[in-house]
């Protein structure tokens, strides 16, 4: 393991469901707080992390590195939650920066369109940084366009909406790399 890059090395395990932000210990807080800094610059307290408005459901998955199911194995994060009849919104996904690049996105995006669309979630809704031209690229080519600027939204910048259908992605070779 590198460790100035945690998460660079190959990943045992994967996504798995995960827990809401009112199942998580003060352990589970930290290790997100953590992610949250590294892969947003943003700083988020306890008690915000806690009142995040995601509920316990089949819509939130956690990365893992291992077969290990605890914080320090944890590689990334997608927390949604019901918003509209027939939408669901994605109010947090990250992933460290050993995990990023690695297709391990398109697996947990595809994971959740086989979860929710049967559950009748059709439309898919998020936020994002306006200068995340990576995670934009990522939900373009998913069906998702920009609805909106958001002034104000983060503290470090201008965000925007995206709103498209819940659907499958199928990418060429965007899948992690697993030795037979």
């Amino acid at each position: 393991m590198d460790a100035n890059n945690p998460g660079s090395e190959r990943l045992e395990e994967g996504w798995r469901h995960g827990l809401s932000p009112q199942q998580l210990s003060l352990d589970w807080i930290q290790a997100i707080q953590r992610l949250f800094l590294e892969g947003t610059g943003e700083e988020y307290f306890v008690g915000s992390i806690q009142s995040l408005p995601v509920p316990e459901w089949a819509g939130n998955f956690m990365l893992f590195d291992s077969e290990e199911t605890d914080p320090k194995s944890m590689r990334g994060l997608l927390w949604t939650a019901p918003f509209k009849q027939d939408t669901v919104r994605i109010v947090s996904f990250v992933l460290d920066a050993g995990a990023r690049g690695k297709g391990w996105g398109s697996i947990v995006w595809n994971q959740l369109v086989e979860q929710l669309l049967p559950e009748g979630y059709v439309n898919v809704q998020l936020e994002v940084r306006a200068s995340n031209e990576r995670a934009i690229s990522f939900y373009r080519t998913r069906g998702l366009e920009i609805q909106q600027e958001l002034h104000g939204y983060y503290r470090q910048g201008m965000g925007y909406m995206m709103r498209g259908k819940l659907q499958q992605y199928h990418p060429n070779n965007d899948t992690p790399e697993h030795e037979d």
